[in-house]
């Protein structure tokens, strides 16, 4: 019988990775984008997905912490991404992406770190809409782990499909990506150890048959808003 368990997400097939520590605790010189929350992430709300200035009701908070080269959020992208964009787009749930990108030694080229620095390029430029896009967009051309990931053309290509011109420069500059190590604090600080995390109202969800514990599908995630909405 499946059951919800608000427990921390602990998921299979991540890869060999360390935490990533930031360089120096001086934060004064760090580039913050334009349209990120103060916990370091971007908010999906149902406003901006409707295009509206106001929406009847209270949405249900979800978070997202995700990795852009973690085959896991890969898997729960590919599964749960389109019911929770319809969430937020019914009005139900808000829906907040926080970059958690620790995978740095999954890659030759710090993949991980250049893609969540990608996306807050596009989240800077264009807003939150935009930033989801280019999340979806960078999850579904996910490469493999161990290899070259996208090159900054091609994240500049998928950048500009996701709504942001020109980000070219900030792709080279690397402008977020001290944002993006005190993001992977940040989540760290918030008991966030392994990606995906999904957390509804505060809770972290996971799926539960048997005994053994996986990745959340649209089923137990519509369980878990239901609870609390």
């Amino acid at each position: 019988m499946t059951t919800i368990v608000a427990v921390l997400v602990a998921v299979a097939g991540l890869g060999a990775a360390g935490w990533y520590q930031t360089q120096s605790d001086d934060t004064s010189d760090v580039a913050v984008p334009e349209n990120a929350t103060d916990d370091y992430g971007f908010t999906l709300t149902p406003e901006i997905a409707q295009g509206v200035d106001d929406v009847a009701g209270d949405p249900v908070e979800v978070k997202l912490f995700e990795d852009f080269l973690c085959p896991s959020c890969k898997a729960f992208h590919d599964r749960s991404g389109p019911f929770l964009r319809e969430q937020v787009e019914d009005g139900t749930i808000s829906l907040t992406y926080h970059p958690f990108a620790f995978l740095l030694e999954a890659s030759t080229d710090e993949y991980a770190q250049r893609a969540a620095n990608a996306a807050a390029c596009v989240g800077d430029a264009a807003g939150a809409l935009a930033y989801a896009d280019m999340h979806d967009l960078l999850m579904e051309n996910q490469p493999e782990e161990g290899t070259d990931g996208l090159s900054d053309e091609r994240l500049a290509e998928l950048a500009e499909a996701a709504g942001a011109d020109d980000v070219a420069d900030c792709l080279a500059d690397r402008t977020f990506t001290p944002w993006v190590e005190e993001a992977l604090e940040e989540g760290r600080d918030a008991d966030v150890s392994t990606t995906p995390t999904v957390r509804i109202a505060g809770a972290d969800i996971v799926k539960s048959v048997d005994g053994e514990e996986s990745i959340p599908g649209p089923e137990e995630l519509e369980v878990a808003i239901d609870r609390v909405s």
